[in-house]
């Protein structure tokens, strides 16, 4: 499936989807388990700053438990922490336009390498929703990392993931991020 988003006539970005059914195989390889994090009673939780960070991160709150914050001036090879939607009453389930707010929540793991804010943007930004989806409600924090892979002349090469309470992956993530800073 291929979808394209349209402003003023313009192209601004191209969604692909694929899908497939399970199917029989010799193949059989454990994710790799969750983050060994702090506590999440322990962690500092990443303030929203309006004008700095996009008007939805209002609605999502954040536990910092690995790497540098943004702009710290720390060359951390990671970040990662807890996630979940803010001020939220009821539980709903966790779907995967949700669980893709959660994943999009956290900011570019190069960022912390910075001094100071400088403009940035995703170049390529890739997401697969593992199946099996484990049973979650939008009141649970789900833990993140990003690992930079690689990181160079304005770009930085990640993978990511998401896991349940329980250390169950959720989500796999790519992103090469461009940097003007």
């Amino acid at each position: 499936m291929l979808g394209r988003a349209v402003q003023n006539g313009e192209v601004m970005t191209l969604i692909q989807g694929s899908f497939g059914a399970a199917r029989e195989s010799m193949i059989a390889v454990a994710a790799q388990p969750a983050p060994d994090l702090t506590p999440l009673e322990h962690c500092p939780e990443l303030p929203f700053v309006s004008g700095l960070m996009p008007d939805y991160l209002r609605f999502m709150d954040v536990r910092w438990a690995l790497g540098g914050m943004p702009y710290s001036n720390t060359p951390s090879p990671a970040i990662g922490g807890y996630v979940r939607f803010r001020d939220e009453q009821q539980a709903r389930p966790l779907s995967e336009a949700y669980i893709l707010a959660l994943v999009d929540t956290w900011p570019p793991a190069i960022l912390p390498h910075l001094n100071k804010p400088a403009p940035g943007s995703s170049l390529t930004w890739t997401i697969e929703f593992v199946q099996p989806q484990p049973a979650l409600d939008t009141l649970q924090w789900c833990s993140y990392r990003a690992v930079i892979e690689h990181a160079s002349d304005g770009y930085g090469h990640t993978a990511a993931a998401l896991w349940s309470p329980e250390g169950e992956l959720i989500a796999i993530s790519r992103q090469t991020v461009t940097v003007f800073g």
